[in-house]
């Protein structure tokens, strides 16, 4: 499977409202839609909420 990279500039933080923060890392996944639900899942499960676009490269 292909690894991506991906970067989200702003998540907000569901526990603390008002609070904002950037994520970025890499995964592997089957492709960028993939790749996508899983960031936006991971994010959400953690409380965070995206509320600007994720970017996902080919790594």
């Amino acid at each position: 499977m292909p690894k991506f990279s991906f970067t989200a500039e702003k998540i907000a933080d569901t526990l603390t409202p008002g609070q904002t923060t950037s994520a970025s890392g890499t995964l592997t996944a089957s492709s960028p839609t993939a790749a996508r639900k899983a960031i936006e899942r991971s994010l959400r499960s953690r409380g965070y909420e995206p509320v600007s676009a994720i970017t996902i490269t080919p790594k």
